[in-house]
């Protein structure tokens, strides 16, 4: 019997890697040159990001008590984390499974604000202006130019001793059990800036007594594992693959995951669907 919780068997998943389960409208028609504002920054994107920062301290963890009696596991791991690094700047990773994956991983760094890449068709959504207001930073695939400038602000993140977290897994997957296939832009900056990945996973479980009254939806947990560095010992395309790889598994054992041959195992087990 599979260890992992599987909150609903029922439920399917596209056949194909980067593919987004819900389908944005698009409402923002953007130009992704080198005059496109990746990054909103100035006096009112700080004053708003301020403001978020009470919100989520007075309600927004408290909802998470509610709807996901939220657990925060190895916060212990991001000391760790500082003790590799000569400066503040960092990068943290997990898989994709909720709109509440961004909450939660706020929540493990309660007074810090993190930065992270959303897709271009998110970006361009009628929620997009929220996303890039708390940190979502436009990846626009339909131009190379665009992902290069892209790429350079979420350098620019860490070189300013800021928090940037990615999503490698780049789609949202609802309460996907495994893990799926990686992008390895996150693992190449943090070789290029010599910064330890910090992996995180969502995970899901039963509710237990006095939720079972009154939820349907599963509770979350998130944990954070042990800082990861590249190896400078191998050329640049062996580091950044042998860094994603092991940090690949670091998300897999969080899960509760052994190795690849049972995240296939898991993944072989899910329904899907033509995408």
């Amino acid at each position: 019997m599979n260890k992992v919780y599987i909150h609903d068997p029922k439920l399917a998943y596209p056949n194909k890697e980067f593919v987004h389960m819900i389908k944005n409208e698009k409402y923002h028609d953007y130009t992704y040159d080198a005059d496109f504002p990746y990054r909103l920054r100035g006096f009112k994107c700080m004053f708003i990001r301020f403001w978020i920062k009470v919100v989520m301290i007075i309600l927004v963890k408290p909802v998470c008590a509610i709807r996901y009696s939220l657990k925060i596991k190895g916060k212990k791991h991001i000391k760790e984390y500082f003790k590799l690094t000569d400066s503040k700047g960092m990068i943290s990773i997990s898989n994709h499974t909720t709109e509440w994956d961004s909450i939660f991983v706020l929540l493990t760094r309660y007074f810090k604000f993190t930065e992270f890449p959303i897709w271009q068709e998110g970006a361009e959504s009628k929620s997009g202006m929220l996303y890039r207001e708390v940190g979502g930073i436009p990846m626009p695939v339909t131009s190379s130019h665009g992902m290069a400038y892209a790429y350079k602000a979420m350098r620019d993140v860490v070189k300013e001793n800021k928090w940037l977290h990615v999503f490698p897994e780049a789609a949202c997957w609802a309460f996907y059990p495994a893990v799926r296939t990686f992008q390895n832009g996150s693992f190449k900056l943090a070789y290029e800036l010599n910064k330890p990945i910090l992996p995180m996973a969502v995970t899901y479980r039963a509710p237990k007594g006095i939720y079972k009254l009154f939820k349907k939806g599963p509770n979350a947990t998130i944990s954070i594992g042990e800082p990861l560095t590249a190896n400078y010992e191998l050329d640049k395309k062996e580091a950044i693959e042998d860094l994603m790889a092991r940090s690949r598994l670091a998300v897999m054992n969080l899960m509760g995951i052994s190795d690849e041959k049972e995240n296939d195992r898991i993944r072989n087990s899910l329904k899907t669907y033509e995408a």
